[in-house]
């Protein structure tokens, strides 16, 4: 089987340090079906969410990274919980905009991301938690495009909506890196800022 380095790809170290889930990262409850192995029991438990109706044909499914975060699992093991979804026909994966709940013929939720900010959103995501520190370059929009199977477009819009909400800051020929924490949006603020571009109404 071809690795990512046989595909040029980042290392997916570079995506989610083992060290940024240790102790003290939230992570949902993984008690039932001990004897399953771990990317059953994250597949069993998103396929309970929805049957639940907390996902809906179209949602979208979190990411290998956010999922590898969210249940405090590798990469590989969140990659077979996709896997395992696809198998029994409740997700499909759109290459360079993510997993979502559905065969392929699902009409997409309104609230589904473009592509970029899909990207930016991941990025802040890992800035927030500190595995792309203040100081520190984020991939560059070759290895954001090669990693997200996109264009180079794309990959600088992504770049850019970070920019704007001074998640970063670029040097011309050089790259871009992480700000100062001070200078993150809220939680709230970037919550709004995906609402708008998702096409919702802002809360008031």
């Amino acid at each position: 089987m071809m690795t990512h380095k046989d595909k040029g790809l980042p290392d997916e170290r570079d995506w989610v340090k083992e060290a940024g889930r240790g102790p003290g990262r939230p992570s949902r409850d993984l008690s039932d079906g001990d004897e399953d192995p771990l990317y059953v029991r994250i597949a069993n438990d998103i396929e309970k969410q929805i049957h639940q109706g907390k996902l809906v044909p179209g949602d979208r499914i979190g990411s290998q990274t956010e999922l590898a975060q969210q249940y405090n699992v590798s990469i590989t093991t969140s990659r077979k919980a996709h896997e395992a979804l696809r198998t029994r026909h409740l997700a499909h994966t759109v290459a360079g905009a993510g997993t979502f709940v559905g065969p392929e013929d699902t009409t997409p939720a309104p609230q589904v991301m473009p592509t970029y900010l899909v990207i930016a959103d991941e990025l802040a995501t890992r800035i927030r938690a500190g595995d792309i520190p203040p100081g520190r370059q984020i991939p560059s929009r070759r290895m954001l495009a090669k990693r997200f199977q996109t264009s180079l477009v794309t990959a600088g819009e992504a770049t850019a909506a970070l920019r704007e909400k001074n998640w970063v800051y670029t040097i011309a020929d050089t790259g871009s890196y992480v700000t100062p924490a001070e200078k993150w949006p809220s939680e709230q603020e970037w919550h709004k800022t995906i609402a708008r571009h998702r096409g919702r109404r802002e809360e008031k």
